[in-house]
């Protein structure tokens, strides 16, 4: 179905506007839900647990296989060893997330309460629609690429690692907008959220992905400049300061980025969405 493109200006400035619009209200939901959970996990999970030291022997260059490996195993042990606080943060910061695009609807101005309980009732379909993108993609995108890897050589295997990133991006962009329509339209069916995402973003995938990596290399910089500056005076204090210190302007930084691309997101959503029927017919062609 043919519809408008997606304009990246009026997006950032229906974006700026819904922040200073509503910027009591979404901090209300961003210090408990955003800035609290990044704060604990900063104070409860140990830098250490990042950090792996190099196998033993091994020299200056390693074999990009064996480094692969070797933060696949990080990561994993870090999951393990911290899984309960990882799911919290997660669990807490999903729910801000629903509940912010709840709370930022044009359809009935609901309270800070009813958006809570908005994001509440929507996090097990968006838990699911994330799992149902996951699993596809791994079977759609993974398996062919494995074997593909598999059976050539060290070329072939660069090449598809890069064609596998591409896919993988185009798809987080096809289903950036699941969320919103859970919150927004209500729908609880995480398969025909998927699909109202991927009709959605029809004709626009381009200039959705554009507009997110520009937002992401220049807010990045900025916010990295910013906490780099700060950290370091705290570090010369020194001690407890220095590490609630840190850890706070981290969390702040990363409650702000939160905010403000689950804002993004619904001003995409808001102008993809006008006059666009709820329907899923032609949604691949």
């Amino acid at each position: 179905m043919a519809h408008g493109k997606l304009d990246m200006g009026m997006a950032w400035t229906q974006a700026t506007a819904l922040m200073g619009l509503n910027r009591d209200t979404i901090g209300a939901i961003a210090g408990p839900f955003f800035f609290l959970p990044s704060m604990a996990s900063a104070l409860f999970i140990p830098v250490t647990a990042l950090t792996t030291a190099p196998p033993a022997g091994s020299s200056g260059s390693e074999d990009p296989a064996v480094v692969m490996q070797a933060a696949v195993d990080q990561m994993t042990a870090l999951y393990a060893d911290n899984w309960p606080i990882l799911l919290a943060v997660f669990a807490m910061q999903f729910i801000g997330s629903m509940s912010l695009f709840a709370l930022l609807t044009d359809r009935g101005n609901p309270t800070v309460g009813e958006a809570l309980a908005t994001g509440i009732k929507g996090l097990p379909s968006y838990i699911a629609a994330q799992l149902i993108t996951v699993i596809g993609a791994s079977l759609a995108i993974g398996l062919p690429l494995g074997l593909v890897s598999a059976l050539g050589g060290e070329a072939v295997a660069v090449l598809a690692v890069f064609v596998a990133l591409v896919a993988i991006i185009y798809i987080m962009v096809k289903v950036s907008l699941a969320a919103p329509v859970i919150a927004i339209e209500g729908q609880r069916n995480p398969f025909t959220a998927l699909v109202r995402s991927w009709q959605l973003t029809k004709g626009n995938s381009v200039r959705i992905a554009v507009f997110i990596a520009l937002l992401v290399v220049v807010i990045g910089i900025i916010s990295a400049l910013v906490s780099g500056i700060i950290t370091l005076i705290l570090s010369a204090l020194g001690g407890g300061v220095a590490t609630v210190g840190g850890a706070a302007v981290n969390a702040l930084v990363n409650a702000l980025l939160t905010a403000l691309f689950v804002v993004v997101t619904v001003a995409i959503y808001r102008q993809l969405s006008d006059d666009l029927p709820q329907r899923a017919a032609d949604v691949f062609e």
